[in-house]
């Protein structure tokens, strides 16, 4: 995506290489007698030259040219003429004609400002431009990003320009080139359609420039798009990182706040939360990304997938080492909850019973008692402390009375159950009770005595 401060940019840009004089309008050549180094070879070259700017129009003018060139091929002002072809040519919307003179020019002057501004606007403008011009775009972007200084340099000021011109020019230009370059070479990466290159070019780019948004934002866009056509989602929370980067980070060269807000909720809701199964962790990712350009190297944020391995791997070891609990939970009270229809299977049945290998009697902890002593009733709290989940209901009560808390286990055929609070009620015998310690009070002795018995 492209937010609309960049397109600003760019075009701001675009107005720049198009509108000001310094690098397409070209420097006239200096009259004889000024320059040292260069000078006519009769009155008739100089006779050309004043041809062409007395032209009126771009194509009277490129006609001069081409008069000039073909009297004069070796002329000294050559290299002058050339720069004078590329404006000409640029006015003329030939672009594949400014394009290769532009690179003509750059062979011996790599810093050459017109002819690198003219690569950038004039690529363009074709309609379409080949791979190998998409390469020359990008290429001449990161070389001025590269040598903006050098570039921009007072020693590198083009013939014909007052200081005080270049002087504006460095500290008004040279600024808004910056995210101009960038914003290039984002172009060409997307007009490729080239993912898995993009996400090496993107990430090349972002070293350069950390601090750059935009470019944060478009790899997070790669590095998702080749996750989900390679069916790898462990290759995705990079893809989160970057979209939370982008989101997240506000200083410079970040991207307006309107679009980091819908980046925000994009990573939020289509991407972080489909992933993850919940919001849980977005915050310390985007405190994270707001730090740091790139994730570090044992990053990851676990799938649904991966917590659902976690999940049945920590039910399986906890299967292991409680399987009456497992059972109790898992085998019964889930499903239960679930689908009230499924107790149906149980009612009627002993339970733990066969179903459940390892398990030959629950185990719960006394709540209550009733009557106390001599229960026939007792409820117990098997998954939770304090909490009763079964009650076991007896024919006959047991002897005596035990405290509460103090341990049971038992086996019993389940009859009924309530889902709340939640509870299974067994029809139990007193022999399928294990833990039962509580005694009757033996009867009290008679007072009499057993002289009282003679009588």
């Amino acid at each position: 995506m492209v937010s609309k401060k960049s397109i600003s940019v760019m075009a701001a840009a675009v107005a720049l290489i198009f509108g000001l004089g310094l690098g397409l309008t070209a420097q006239t050549p200096a009259p004889a007698g000024q320059e040292k180094k260069k000078d006519w070879k009769d009155k008739a070259e100089f006779d050309l030259y004043d041809a062409f700017l007395k032209a009126t129009t771009p194509a009277a003018q490129l006609a001069a040219l081409d008069k000039w060139k073909q009297a004069n091929p070796d002329s000294q002002y050559a290299p002058d003429r050339l720069e004078l072809y590329v404006s000409t040519y640029s006015a003329l919307m030939q672009w594949r004609q400014a394009i290769d003179t532009a690179q003509e020019i750059l062979k011996t002057q790599p810093n050459h400002l017109q002819s690198l501004k003219a690569i950038l606007g004039a690529v363009p403008q074709l309609k379409p431009p080949s791979p190998a011009d998409l390469d020359l775009l990008e290429k001449t972007a990161s070389y001025m990003s590269d040598n903006l200084d050098a570039i921009y340099s007072p020693g590198n000021k083009p013939a014909g320009v007052m200081d005080a011109d270049w002087a504006k020019t460095i500290t008004t230009e040279k600024p808004a080139m910056k995210p101009y370059l960038v914003q290039t070479q984002l172009s060409v990466i997307t007009q490729r359609r080239d993912n898995v290159r993009a996400i090496k070019d993107l990430t090349a780019l972002l070293h350069k420039d950390p601090t750059q948004g935009s470019v944060s934002y478009a790899l997070a866009g790669a590095t998702l798009a080749v996750a989900i056509a390679n069916k790898k989602p462990g290759d995705q929370p990079a893809a989160l990182f970057h979209f939370a980067r982008a989101a997240a980070y506000d200083g410079p060269n970040s991207m307006p706040a309107d679009a980091r807000k819908q980046v925000l909720a994009y990573l939020r809701d289509k991407a972080y939360v489909p992933y993850h199964g919940s919001a849980d962790g977005l915050e310390q990712l985007l405190a994270l990304a707001k730090a740091n350009a790139f994730p570090p190297a044992d990053f990851t944020i676990p799938s649904t997938v991966d917590i659902a391995l976690a999940k049945q791997k920590a039910d399986a070891e906890a299967a292991a080492k409680d399987p009456m609990m497992n059972f109790w939970v898992k085998g019964l009270k889930e499903p239960i909850l679930k689908d009230p229809t499924f107790f149906d299977n149980a009612k009627d049945s002993l339970l733990p019973g066969a179903g459940a290998p390892g398990v030959t009697k629950f185990k719960g902890k006394i709540v209550s008692i009733s009557p106390n002593p001599k229960p026939k009733e007792i409820l117990l709290a098997i998954e939770k402390p304090g909490v009763a989940d079964a009650k076991l209901v007896l024919e006959m009560a047991l002897p005596g009375k035990m405290e509460l808390g103090d341990e049971l286990q038992f086996e019993g055929v389940a009859k009924s159950y309530t889902p709340d609070p939640y509870m299974i009620t067994f029809e139990v015998e007193k022999d399928q009770i294990e833990g039962w310690t509580g005694k009757n009070t033996p009867a009290a002795p008679n007072k009499k005595g057993p002289a009282a018995n003679k009588k």
